[in-house]
């Protein structure tokens, strides 16, 4: 693969009611969770919106930018994604295998968030790499950091104020930022590991091939068009995200409420232009996680009003 390491790639999730899942998720305090990942797309002299126009944490609006250099070719209408939507992980897809997840009670101090974290990341494995392997693609386990200041290899690391969690490409790293899970998740097992579904989706994307693919083709576009890839980027994870949990729903430590709290969990944030609508956000978790596959995750084909 070619160097897409240096740039941070931000994602969010959003708000709108479910009805077809779970219980209503509890009161947060109007704190929306804001996810964010590093994922080593890169542009040509073009400002990538990160954090494009609003988002929030800690029930603030802040705003993020961020610029990298690459070279390679412009992206067009959706038909011009047509290589991405083909990728083997989407075409013809497959359901994720179902797994029993083993994971010990979520404590928030360091020892208990990483004992969490380090399960979660092995039952996404056992339920990710049958897929994987099956598209005839390698798989290998991301890694896990939970530093309080984490130094990532994609150039630089987003604040507090950009990211609760981020994953990052060159370094196959997912970063759970202890402090900041503590913060911003709280005790609640549901949004924990929300959180390290959709950063697992972006190992996924990584793996597959996708998230290069969308590289390449991130470096003549404008503004506008940058921001669509972002949000089809994003919106697959969380796509992905929902597939797992509807994988491990009813088993194992995972109970079906804590599954339907989880897929919820994406509803709880803003429209963003770089992460899509607040519809659509929670409509693709939903989307994985009623459908099962990774065909159904395929945001590259999608109608722009899915995408928006």
């Amino acid at each position: 693969m070619g160097d897409f390491g240096n740039q941070p790639y931000f994602a969010a999730m959003s708000e709108v009611p479910v009805t077809l899942i779970g219980p209503p998720r509890p009161p947060r305090g109007n704190r929306p969770l804001v996810i964010v990942g590093v994922v080593g797309i890169v542009l040509v002299g073009l400002l990538w919106i990160g954090l494009l126009g609003r988002i929030t944490s800690g029930g603030r609006v802040v705003p993020g930018v961020a610029v990298a250099v690459g070279e390679s070719a412009a992206v067009g209408d959706p038909e011009s994604l047509a290589e991405i939507a083909a990728n083997k992980l989407l075409r013809p897809g497959a359901p994720l295998a179902e797994v029993d997840c083993a994971l010990p009670k979520l404590t928030t101090d360091p020892a208990g968030l990483r004992a969490y974290y380090e399960a979660g990341i092995g039952c996404l494995d056992r339920a990710w790499q049958p897929v994987v392997v099956g598209a005839g693609l390698p798989f290998s386990s991301p890694k896990l950091n939970i530093d309080v200041k984490p130094r990532a290899k994609c150039g630089f690391t987003p604040s507090e104020d950009e990211a609760t969690a981020f994953y990052c490409e060159r370094d196959r790293t997912i970063y759970m930022p202890q402090d900041r899970l503590e913060r911003d998740a709280g005790e609640e097992t549901a949004f924990h590991l929300a959180v390290l579904a959709h950063e697992y989706g972006h190992h996924v994307q990584a793996l597959s091939g996708i998230l290069q693919a969308a590289g390449n083709r991130e470096v003549l576009a404008g503004d506008e068009e940058a921001q669509q890839l972002s949000r089809r980027t994003e919106l697959e994870a969380n796509c992905f995200a929902g597939a797992f949990l509807a994988a491990a729903r009813g088993r194992g430590a995972v109970s079906a409420a804590v599954a339907d709290e989880s897929v919820v969990s994406f509803d709880d944030t803003l429209d963003s232009d770089s992460h899509g609508s607040a519809d659509n956000q929670g409509m693709w978790a939903e989307r994985g996680y009623e459908d099962k596959t990774t065909a159904a995750c395929d945001t590259w084909s999608a109608p722009a009003g899915e995408v928006s």
